[in-house]
């Protein structure tokens, strides 16, 4: 996650408190790090598989609901185990979220553990009803994915017509419910020229956050080759988000990308040659989040209770929280590819293994498995050129 609001123009909306705490952890020592039990993820659960839409690019391939989704009981027994872990975040998503029957009795039973709970959804669902109860419920951030300024890319891309006018209707009965909301695209071929249209809407409406993500693949989106956009458009699109940015100080808009620890490298690079005064301080800010989380940071558990070391890498099973608690799975007994994972920047090959940017990005782990076979090998989808040392599209 690279918030170009917070490193560019010193705002940031949503998601202070998880950066504290790695403030505060940020002088402890690697090997205290990597097999600490103590290390508390950020954790992405999805509920369930049910889903009114169909994507084309779900990483999760959503349909209907399985039927041997995690019971209500299973659900609360996990709750409890995160809760008594301290995380600082569980992001609920699904399928689509709101379609769980045990959404709401997980919603409010996390809110009586203390739990921080957020929702990421396709915003459809939310009727000024269904936004109240989220309020009441103290669901404290709800993203809605949204793939342009208008419903003609968004509905193709989504397969229902209508959803991008049901989707804003959601953006706006979160927001009049008090809800802290935010837009989220997944750029492609068919809608990265849309980030400036859209960006501009979210302005227009007041949305307080707009996150850009960019695409893994895994599930429907794992056929990259054919719609992932190419390095030159990701530069135009990252060079717009960074000049906004600065443009938009002093308004009420964090503006962030995910899934592209290599944004980071961009903006460090544009700050050597333009404000190199605030390359340090930026570098040490990006240098806390260290790149790419997967294994370590953040965490997926699916439907069915499967532990992933991130949501975009449904292959790699690291247990089951219907065998072993969360906590023992993640920080009791990791298994060797965690412990690896945490210790990726000593493993990592080819030109992310010999980077100078790798301790603040490191590439994309799922993207290097994709095309490598090596969750350890280079991202070949990197902007950037160690060997140049300079932003490359070659």
């Amino acid at each position: 996650m690279i918030i170009f609001s917070k490193v560019l123009a010193n705002r940031a909306t949503v998601w202070e408190a998880i950066r504290a705490k790695e403030m505060a952890t940020k002088d402890a020592p690697d090997d205290l790090i990597r097999f600490s039990s103590e290390i508390k993820p950020v954790v992405m659960w999805n509920i369930t598989r049910a889903c009114n839409l169909r994507c084309k690019h779900c990483y999760l391939d959503a349909r209907e609901a399985d039927p041997d989704e995690l019971t209500l009981d299973e659900g609360k027994a996990f709750i409890d185990d995160l809760a008594d872990m301290g995380i600082p975040m569980l992001i609920v998503t699904g399928g689509e979220p709101l379609m769980s029957k045990n959404f709401f009795e997980y919603a409010f039973y996390a809110k009586e553990k203390g739990l921080r709970m957020v929702i990421s959804t396709n915003g459809t669902l939310i009727s000024k009803d269904m936004a109240n109860k989220l309020k009441e419920a103290n669901i404290l951030y709800v993203g809605v994915s949204v793939d342009g300024a208008s419903s003609k890319i968004h509905d193709e891309f989504r397969g229902l017509k209508g959803s991008w006018d049901m989707a804003i209707t959601g953006v706006k009965n979160a927001m009049n419910a008090g809800l802290k909301t935010g837009i989220r695209i997944t750029i492609n071929k068919s809608n990265w020229q849309e980030v400036p249209a859209l960006l501009d809407l979210a302005v227009e409406l007041g949305v307080p956050r707009f996150c850009l993500y960019h695409l893994v693949p895994t599930g429907r989106g794992e056929d990259i080759a054919d719609w992932d956009i190419t390095k030159e458009q990701r530069i135009q699109v990252l060079k717009h988000l960074y000049d906004k940015a600065l443009e938009l100080r002093g308004k009420e808009i964090e503006i962030l990308t995910t899934d592209s620890p290599m944004d980071g490298v961009y903006i460090l690079e544009r700050l050597k040659k333009e404000d190199p005064e605030r390359f340090d301080d930026v570098r040490e800010l990006l240098k806390i989040s260290g790149g790419c989380s997967i294994g370590n940071k953040v965490a997926n558990v699916d439907y069915l209770g499967n532990v992933n070391p991130c949501h975009f890498a449904p292959q790699e099973k690291v247990g089951n929280i219907r065998e072993k608690s969360f906590k023992e799975i993640w920080n009791e007994n990791p298994c060797k590819l965690l412990l690896d994972l945490r210790d990726k920047n000593d493993l990592l090959k080819g030109k992310c293994g010999i980077c100078d940017y790798k301790d603040v990005c490191g590439g994309c782990r799922q993207k290097a498995y994709h095309f490598k076979g090596d969750f350890f090998e280079e991202d070949p989808t990197c902007i950037y050129d160690p060997e140049k040392g300079c932003i490359s599209v070659d």
